[in-house]
């Protein structure tokens, strides 16, 4: 019998220490899957900072473009309107149809197509409708500029809107780091 029991407790010997093998295997694999979730946890956490910026910043994008779209309708409104009180006036003016100069109103035409050119991507893969190529069927008159004064100025206003809307978003994150510094 002391040969079987020699046996059994080299079996017992053996099995015991594939047990606590198994176990530290276990235990490594265990401590890999917590440094693992740990990690996820810590991605998880960054991504939904991440996220909550970004949506932040889709929100507040969008109410100052709302603000600028608002600004811009009542600038396009008023101009309307000054147009139509224009042409009232200018009906009765008597010289309303003498022509400006010749090369006052190409100056004001080239000047026009090269704003408009250069306001357009190089390359849109449409046809460039910044050809300056045509030509007038005929001359501008004074009631004609006078008219395209207020849409003009209009227009620059409304750019000048959209500008400071992204003036105003550049600034928000400088003073929002400002503040969170100071802190």
């Amino acid at each position: 019998m002391n040969r079987l029991t020699a046996i059994a407790s080299i079996s017992a010997v053996v099995v015991i220490a594939i047990l606590v093998a198994l176990l530290a295997f276990t235990k490594a694999d265990l401590s890999n899957a917590e440094s693992d979730n740990r990690v996820l946890k810590s991605d998880n956490a960054l991504q939904g900072q991440v996220i909550a910026t970004q949506a932040f910043n889709v929100n507040r994008f969008n109410q100052v473009a709302q603000l600028a779209a608002s600004a811009n309708a009542v600038v396009a409104s008023d101009a309307e309107k000054t147009v139509i009180e224009y042409r009232e006036i200018l009906r009765r003016e008597k010289t309303c149809d003498l022509p400006v100069p010749a090369d006052l109103a190409r100056g004001l035409l080239e000047y026009a197509y090269r704003l408009r050119a250069s306001a357009m991507h190089a390359d849109s893969g449409q046809p460039d409708t910044a050809d300056g190529s045509a030509a007038a069927t005929r001359g501008l008159t004074y009631c004609q500029a006078v008219l395209w004064i207020k849409p003009l100025l209009a227009t620059i206003e409304q750019g000048n809107n959209n500008f400071a809307g992204i003036r105003d978003i550049e600034q928000q994150p400088q003073n929002t780091s400002g503040e969170n510094a100071q802190k």
